[in-house]
Order: C-alpha cells, then sequence, then structure tokens
C-alpha cells in the first residue's frame, strides 16, 4: 500500500473501537493483497471477482463490503463499489 493511503487507514483505526477497527484495516488489505494490484487500479470488477472467488458466509461477506466500502471512500472513487452477492444469487452462481 502507498504510504498516503497507509497514513488515512490509519487515521480512520485510531477512531472508535479499537478491534473492530483493525479487523476492518485487515480485510481492507487482504482484499488489495488479493487483487495484486495498486489501489488506484482496483475497480468494480475485482470487487465482482473478489466476492465470486470466496464463499464467504452473510455475516463476513457483509464485514468485508463494510471494509471495501472504506477502501473507495479513503482512494475517492466515485459511485458505490459492488454489494457482495446475497444467498439467491449465489445459488445461481453455483448451478450454473
Amino acid at each position: 500500500m502507498n504510504q498516503e493511503l497507509f497514513f488515512r487507514l490509519h487515521q480512520h483505526a485510531r477512531k472508535g473501537g479499537k478491534v473492530a477497527r483493525a479487523r476492518q484495516l485487515k480485510r481492507i488489505q487482504a482484499f488489495i493483497k488479493w487483487c495484486g494490484r495498486d489501489p488506484r487500479q482496483i475497480g468494480r470488477r475485482q470487487v465482482h471477482d473478489f466476492y465470486r472467488a470466496h464463499n464467504f458466509a452473510p455475516t463476513t461477506a457483509r464485514d468485508y463490503d463494510s471494509a471495501i466500502r472504506l477502501l473507495w471512500r479513503t482512494i475517492e472513487r466515485t459511485g458505490e463499489p459492488p454489494r457482495p452477492p446475497s444467498a439467491t444469487e449465489k445459488s445461481k452462481i453455483i448451478s450454473d
């Protein structure tokens, strides 16, 4: 991660519940590492692919969604990142 992004995320983690914020930063780091590219080059496609590659439980998917939304705001991307697929959408993807 570049220094500016790391600094901004670190500032975010200093406020609020420490354990929850630390977990959120670890999820962001795991997502960026999985993408294998600079965070500014991450787009909607990478988010979709990330959710497809991992069969998250609904609560874990929700937690990753929150972390990816924080990343999206931090790197000042326009719009919103895609939401994780719901349980019915997952069954359609698996059956195809």
